[in-house]
């Protein structure tokens, strides 16, 4: 058990704390949204053109969190510095009427049904994205990037972090996007970075 700790805080064994449960612990995890969160929202980053970037506020709808256990959450609103906003809507919250993704021209909704007049054919007149390769094997031979690589995955994985810190703290942060630490919080950035047990460092 204290080897499966590693540099976790030291807790007293409970049979729910590990298994399939870990993940509902702030000492391991952060509940579905550090679970599954970077997988839904690495596409959305590529989508946006924003792989190289990350949110400058995270502003979060949620029950104060308990220290030690995850809880629900209705909302979490990740804002760019351009103002455009991803929104994840935590259990069976939001209007499911919502698009999925929305701008000034027009939505596209669930089943990409869109309201866009004439979408397609506009979608078909512009360019086709740059090839990514996504043969790992190819990648390690040749040494180019694959498609969904450490770059982009940290910046996916660093809002992941930024939601689980708001939502520890219950309030709105703002994030410098190039020294990768929020703005003028020292309570959220020591969330961040967390003190390691011993004998485990880096």
């Amino acid at each position: 058990y204290d080897f499966w700790l590693g540099p976790a805080p030291y807790k007293p064994y409970n049979a729910h704390r590990v298994h399939q449960t870990f993940r509902g612990y702030w000492d391991y995890d952060g509940g579905g949204l550090g679970d599954m969160g970077q997988h839904y929202i690495d596409p959305v980053q590529y989508i946006l053109g924003k792989d190289e970037t990350s949110p400058v506020k995270v502003e979060v709808d949620a029950p104060q969190q308990h220290p030690d256990a995850v809880g629900t959450w209705r909302s979490i609103t990740y804002t760019y510095d351009d103002g455009c906003q991803i929104v994840l809507w935590g259990g069976d919250f939001g209007d499911p009427n919502t698009p999925y993704i929305a701008g000034p021209k027009g939505n596209v909704y669930k089943n990409f049904v869109c309201d866009i007049p004439n979408w397609e054919k506009k979608l078909a007149d512009y360019p086709e994205p740059e090839p990514q390769v996504v043969d790992f094997i190819e990648c390690i031979k040749t040494r180019q990037p694959f498609a969904l690589n450490e770059r982009n995955g940290f910046r996916s994985a660093t809002i992941v972090n930024m939601g689980a810190v708001a939502l520890r703290l219950n309030r709105t942060l703002h994030f410098d996007p190039v020294k990768l630490e929020f703005i003028d919080d020292e309570a959220a950035n020591r969330l961040l970075d967390q003190p390691i047990r011993a004998p485990w460092n880096i």
